[in-house]
């Protein structure tokens, strides 16, 4: 975002990641460091053949300048009035965001301050410290990863922990341009427990809506869902992902299984999760003699998303990111380095990373920079002015259009008659109690107390959390009137975003070309899995395609065992955050050229620029990361220890020897005090003994008890936390992030709420509207349609306000 100054007085991956968002777009970002450094330098693993630079350091402060943290007050006041945004990462320290936010608001009224903790900066954890680990446990991803009868997992990186920051770079945007317009600042509060807990599916309506805790699955996706799982092959993995009715015909008519469309019951996805035994063994008996290229070829072609599993080096390879020009070599980490470049490009601009800073390689010009600061302009744009069209099917364009409506824009979504489902919904059988996964036929929905009711499509949980704060113009785009009407309404939006293929885009006149004829200044927001072009473009995708397809399940899994799925559609909830970031970096970038903006975002780059360090190490090693569990190269003990109670989880990293000395201290236990004197080397080679004592101790505990008991002295330790735990926990209640609303033809509802809190900036939270609830309103406000026009086309079938059937 270009003409902003950005200052990164804290350090962590996800206050880094916060600010290379910003870095990437056009903004002028300085880490501001202590005299040793910033934290993030010291952090493993090392980049190959320089073992004083951190591979998260070279990713993350790549495009950043540095400067040593001055000593004079003045100097650090001239610092902090020429900023626009402070990024600050909070470990376990809450009075230390205090501390920061009175001296910024006392010398720059109009900067934002953004603090990044683990747990946010009010409620009961507040002064806990976090971890990666942590990360994955507080915001439930982690106890629905891995197999039910072993502990669960972590992802293979520190992925959360950047979602946590790209989280924090869209409140601190919506923060921005409150500033650019009003000279108010204010304080941004984001917890990665929250940034977590808002990245589910439907874990969290399915227990306020059904009482169902979700469970891990191994390498098939939840309760309601099926084929959507890993297979092998002659040759690897694949991963196979076919929810849709006409993807499962699909995926029987090639995979050699047509007698099973015989049966009516399977026409329900639950139905086929429940008999995924069966179903699987018929896949696995048509994949053991093909190879990967061959099966995922034949299934593509059928229309049925799939892809190889391939590895972090396959990944390097892609001829699609070579085409696209995704990957960045830079120059000074030795021939062969590669890592990603920008998620997106905001318009035609490139913007290429400059090698991450010495350590106070920018301090004199930084200090010149704020003692004579350029003149520059910032827009003044109200985002409440703000039209967005949004055509968003299944997660990530709704997951859009839901952030932008909670901050307060105009989110119009323009959904079909079939957009919630057809024909008539069968009643919920008897005999289901509060608690219990309901009837597979009527289960994927996550209706209230499981019943469909007479008004079934505008009572699905699912699709009312994640199409909140948005209006519904339920339109037939291609029938009769429909394209004309769409044609106008591009015409009078500021922002026309959709997620269809790129075929899809361009049958429905919603591709970029389109939208300018019809709208020369409208920004554009693309979200398709792979990029409008190249030669992976025309394939079809899920989040958990792109997952296999990106790496990230083969570097997830046991230590010794197979590739792992995440336990959510991951890419999806990457997609849908940065292509939030994009719009209102996009929104940005209009108000200062006055000309159209169009963002081409492929959701498996998004995917990947979560992942820059362990490319950039396997670019230099050619050796994939490994599959290491809940263990860490860098800290140790670290480990998912068994709590009181059934799947009962603790996740704990201990980061120091004093933490070691002081944790053994605690527990007591013999075996532990004989390894008291051992250092991280010395602990990570007897790791299998520590953690045998250490689950001794826990066994015995509660998790939010024993994770009191560390965190007291100092050591990061958290529950790993079920679907039912997020809902129903004290801190999370507390910040306020269940919220509950008169939701239509359901009444007062609980669903998750918005991650990010502001001290000024108020969220615009409201419910799903009813299917074509909005019509008139919005044909009338844009269009100028009267009453009898909005009725005529309701009688032929151009709009509607119910499903077909």
């Amino acid at each position: 975002m270009r003409n902003l100054r950005v200052l990164e007085v804290g350090s962590s991956v996800a206050a880094a990641y916060c600010g290379r968002l910003f870095a990437s777009t056009g903004a002028e970002v300085v880490c501001l460091e202590p005299p040793e450094g910033a934290a993030l330098r010291r952090s493993q693993p090392r980049v190959p053949g320089h073992d004083d630079v951190s591979a998260s350091w070279a990713y993350l402060a790549a495009g950043k300048r540095s400067a040593v943290l001055p000593t004079d007050d003045a100097e650090l006041d001239a610092l902090l009035t020429w900023a626009d945004l402070v990024i600050d990462a909070i470990d376990g320290d809450p009075g230390a965001a205090a501390t920061w936010q009175a001296r910024i608001a006392a010398v720059n009224p109009a900067a934002v301050h953004v603090a990044i903790s683990g747990f946010g900066l009010t409620g009961p954890y507040a002064g806990y410290r976090s971890t990666a680990l942590t990360d994955w446990a507080a915001g439930g991803h982690m106890s629905l990863t891995g197999e039910p009868d072993r502990e669960p997992l972590q992802g293979g990186g520190a992925w959360d922990s950047y979602l946590t920051g790209a989280t924090a770079a869209v409140g601190a945007q919506a923060a921005l341009f409150h500033a650019a317009r009003t000279g108010e600042g204010q304080l941004v509060d984001v917890g990665a427990i929250e940034a977590a807990a808002a990245l589910h599916q439907w874990s969290i309506t399915m227990y306020t809506h059904t009482g169902v805790v979700k469970k891990r699955w191994g390498n098939r996706f939840a309760e309601s869902v099926h084929p959507i799982a890993l297979y092998l092959c002659k040759d690897g993995w694949i991963s196979i992902v076919a929810p849709a009715l006409h993807q499962w015909e699909a995926s029987c008519i090639v995979m050699d299984m047509v007698d099973l469309l015989a049966d009516d019951r399977l026409r329900a996805n639950a139905e086929r999760f429940d008999r995924a035994d069966e179903i699987d063994a018929r896949i696995n008996a048509w994949l053991e003699h093909r190879t990967c290229d061959e099966a995922v070829a034949a299934l593509q072609a059928a229309g049925v998303p799939a892809s190889r599993l391939m590895t972090m080096s396959q990944v390097l390879d892609e001829p699609q990111l070579e085409l696209r020009q995704f990957l960045t070599t830079p120059d000074d980490l030795g021939a062969g380095a590669r890592m990603p470049g920008a998620p997106f490009r905001v318009g035609d601009r490139r913007i290429e990373p400059t090698p991450a800073p010495a350590l106070g390689e920018h301090s004199d010009e930084v200090r010149a920079d704020a003692r004579r600061p350029a003149p520059r302009v910032l827009p003044a744009l109200d985002l409440h002015d703000v039209t967005v069209l949004e055509m968003g099917v299944a997660w990530a364009g709704p997951f859009v259009g839901r952030m932008l409506g909670d901050l307060g824009v105009d989110v119009i979504k323009v959904e079909h008659p079939t957009s919630r489902g057809i024909g008539t919904q069968p009643e919920r059988p008897p005999g289901w109690h509060w608690g219990e996964l309901p009837d597979p036929q009527v289960r994927y929905p996550v209706y209230p107390e499981a019943i469909p009711g007479e008004r079934w499509w505008n009572r699905g949980g699912l699709f009312n959390k994640m199409n909140r704060s948005k209006r519904s113009l339920c339109l037939d785009g291609k029938a009769g009137d429909g394209p004309e009407i769409l044609r106008s309404l591009i015409a009078k939006a500021d922002l026309v975003l959709h997620n269809y293929s790129p075929r899809g885009a361009r049958s429905l006149g919603i591709d970029v070309d389109s939208v300018r004829r019809s709208n020369p200044d409208a920004v554009t927001i693309s979200m398709t899995g792979y990029g409008t072009d190249g030669p992976l473009a025309a394939n079809l995708s899920y989040g958990p395609v792109l997952q296999a397809h990106g790496g990230f399940d083969e570097a997830t899994g046991y230590e010794g065992g197979g590739p792992t799925r995440i336990g959510v559609a991951y890419p999806d909830a990457v997609g849908g955050l940065h292509g939030s970031f994009a719009a209102l970096a996009a929104l940005w970038e209009r108000e200062l050229v006055d000309e159209a903006v169009h963002v081409d975002i492929s959701q498996l780059e998004t995917l990947l620029s979560i992942a820059g360090d362990m490319l950039l190490v396997t670019s230099l090693t050619g050796v994939d990361p490994a599959r290491h569990g809940n263990r860490s190269p860098q800290f140790s003990p670290q480990g998912a220890y068994p709590a009181q109670g059934e799947d009962r989880w603790l996740a704990v990293t201990v980061q120091s020897d004093d933490e070691w000395t002081r944790l053994v201290d605690l527990v007591g236990d013999e075996r532990l005090v004989a390894r008291r004197s051992l250092d991280h080397a010395g602990r990570a080679a007897d790791a299998d003994a520590i953690d045998e004592a250490l689950a001794a101790w826990t066994i015995e505990r509660s998790g939010l008890e024993a994770a009191a008991g560390l965190q007291g002295i100092g050591v990061a330790a958290f529950p790993v936390m079920t679907n039912g735990d997020l809902v129903d926990d004290p801190h999370i209640a507390e910040r306020g992030f269940i919220a509950t609303w008169d939701q239509p033809d359901v009444g007062p509802a609980r669903f998750p709420g918005f991650p990010i809190h502001f001290s000024r900036t108020q969220i615009s939270l409201g419910p799903c509207p009813a299917l074509g609830a909005d019509n008139a309103a919005v044909l009338a406000e844009l269009l100028g349609y009267d009453d009898e026009h909005v009725a005529r086309l309701l009688v032929d079938g151009v709009i509607a306000d119910r499903p077909p059937g």
